[in-house]
């Protein structure tokens, strides 16, 4: 490794030769610091990464038809990591983060602040890797793995496109979707949010990978959300979002205003609907429900690192080759979906964050565990990355979820889900079941000192009679469960499988947008609990809006 080492940083300075500014000052500042960055008796770094993320970003929000706020910055962020040690022991381990800061557009003024950065990341490398050394006197280690795999370095220069925001589009469809809620006497407090980005992501490692790449994620945002309270003083929130590649690619107008008309209507209705008491009932969970359930549920737990640490709950660890889910029901992860029956997919990459290509993973295969999602940080059994490895800008990579798509045998129409649960809300004695639609997201602990408790919460529930189908509107509750038992309990799935593409998650490695592709499914029994409630008195008057000469 030596030998390949000494030819991949003997080539890091020919990628001057480029002509391209920032890779000429990161190049320079990383071939420097490789040859001679050592303190005392302590060598150079075995491996440098430099990221840079150059990011413009505008915002505007609209309320009831008025612009409220509008605001836009160009903006770089640096990332570094520094390894000391060897690939079979280095300083890292799943807390370890690089360093990061703000970052020049002058290539003078970035090469300065990557040499103050790697400077701290040096030093902290050669600290920490000193405290894992002295750690193994004394702690037990079952088994010696290597720190970080091998992998291809990956060259690449792909296009942006335009980066020019169409502030008058975002603007007036801020102002006209906002506007909706005038007539809304129940709605107390909306907003729409118009959100367009342009990026680009440059990662250089010591090894040879060099990356000219747009920044992952679908750039464009349009959200609504809105809020009231009822009678009672609960607050209750709603919302809508879409996410696309332009702005021209949004639905037609009257579809836009159509949906947030929705919104509004459902948070009136909310208001006036009964608070559901805690209960244990079959349920049957509508496809964006189903894609977070099983992103809390299963795919944090079988993200890769997490089997390694033993302060991690690795409830899956073990488990390979066995079943976990029920056997008509796979999970996958493919980063490399680009777009799902027409729609962009918030989770699309073609490489991940330390460079290495993405690639489709079967986790789960008709219910026996195959997989876990790989950064460059190896575990038991599986001893590469695959190309999973993801961050924000300010953190080091870790193996993360990016498209989730849950597929089921034999699905059936989603009016034979809600027979099949009105006879089991009959056969279990119970009054009535459920239907859980949309998400606000979810929890669920990873580390073993915190029980492994699931929390999903949904948009809106409503109870399905036992005896006649008939569905009405409740409030306060969320569902809760443990992961095992709860995806163990579903016993069938529609086909209606669709997209959920409006969510960011959070993990070690900051935060990263993610999508879900699942089918509705019908769970024999869920347990819903009240949520915690924020409650205050509603407004003494009414809206001016609706007061007329007032």
């Amino acid at each position: 490794m030596r030998a390949l080492a000494l030819v991949l940083l003997l080539a890091l300075p020919a990628a001057a030769a480029s002509g391209d500014p920032t890779f000429d000052a990161m190049s320079r500042e990383m071939a420097r610091s490789m040859t001679r960055l050592k303190q005392d008796e302590f060598g150079a770094p075995y491996f440098m990464a430099y990221r840079v993320i150059d990011e413009r970003y505008w915002e505007a929000a609209a309320s009831y038809g008025s612009m409220i706020s509008e605001g836009e910055d160009h903006s770089r962020s640096l990332f570094v990591e520094a390894r000391y040690g060897s690939r079979t022991l280095d300083n890292t381990d799943l807390g370890f983060q690089g360093w990061h800061g703000p970052g020049g557009f002058d290539p003078k003024v970035l090469r300065e602040h990557l040499w103050l950065l790697t400077d701290g990341a040096y030093k902290n490398a050669v600290s920490s890797f000193l405290e894992k050394k002295a750690r193994r006197a004394t702690e037990f280690v079952p088994e010696a793995l290597d720190d970080f795999t091998l992998e291809k370095p990956a060259v690449a220069e792909r296009p942006s496109g335009s980066d020019a925001f169409d502030y008058a589009r975002g603007r007036a469809l801020a102002e006209r979707l906002s506007a909706v809620f005038q007539r809304y006497p129940e709605v107390y407090d909306s907003r729409v949010v118009v959100q367009l980005r342009w990026a680009r992501r440059y990662l250089l490692t010591s090894e040879g990978t060099r990356l000219d790449t747009p920044a992952e994620e679908v750039p464009d945002m349009v959200r609504v959300a809105a809020m009231t309270r009822a009678e009672d003083g609960m607050r209750i929130d709603n919302h809508h979002a879409w996410t696309v590649r332009s702005l021209a690619d949004l639905p037609p107008d009257d579809v836009l205003l159509r949906e947030t008309e929705q919104v509004a209507r459902e948070l009136s209705d909310e208001r006036q609907a009964p608070v559901q008491a805690p209960i244990a009932a079959p349920a049957i969970l509508d496809q964006e429900f189903t894609g977070v359930l099983f992103h809390e549920a299963l795919g944090h737990k079988l993200e890769g690192q997490r089997q390694r640490d033993p302060q991690q709950s690795q409830v899956f660890r073990d488990l390979v080759g066995k079943r976990i889910i029920p056997a008509d029901i796979s999970l996958l992860d493919d980063p490399t979906m680009t777009d799902f029956k027409g729609e962009p997919l918030h989770g699309a990459y073609e490489f991940d964050s330390e460079g290495v290509p993405a690639s489709r993973v079967v986790l789960v295969d008709h219910g026996v565990l195959e997989n876990f999602l790989m950064s460059r940080w190896p575990v038991h059994g599986f001893s590469s990355s695959n190309g999973h490895g993801r961050a924000d800008s300010q953190a080091r990579p870790t193996g993360r979820m990016a498209n989730l798509v849950v597929r089921a045998d034999a699905p059936v129409p989603r009016a034979e889900l809600t027979r099949k649960l009105v006879a089991l809300a009959r056969k279990a004695g119970k009054p009535y079941g459920f239907l859980l639609v949309g998400a606000f997201g979810g929890e669920n602990p990873n580390s073993r000192d915190a029980a492994q408790t699931l929390e999903v919460r949904p948009r809106l529930v409503y109870r399905v009679d036992a005896k006649t189908g008939a569905q009405t509107l409740v409030r306060g509750v969320t569902m809760v469960g443990t992961p095992l038992v709860v995806l163990n309990r579903i016993v069938a799935a529609a086909d209606d499988a669709s997209l959920a593409n409006g969510f960011h998650c959070g993990a070690e490695s900051g935060w990263v947008p993610v999508d879900q592709i699942a089918p509705s499914v019908l769970v024999s029994e869920i347990e819903l609990q009240r949520q915690p409630e924020d409650r205050a008195r509603p407004p003494i008057l009414p809206s001016p809006f609706h007061e007329s000469g007032k």
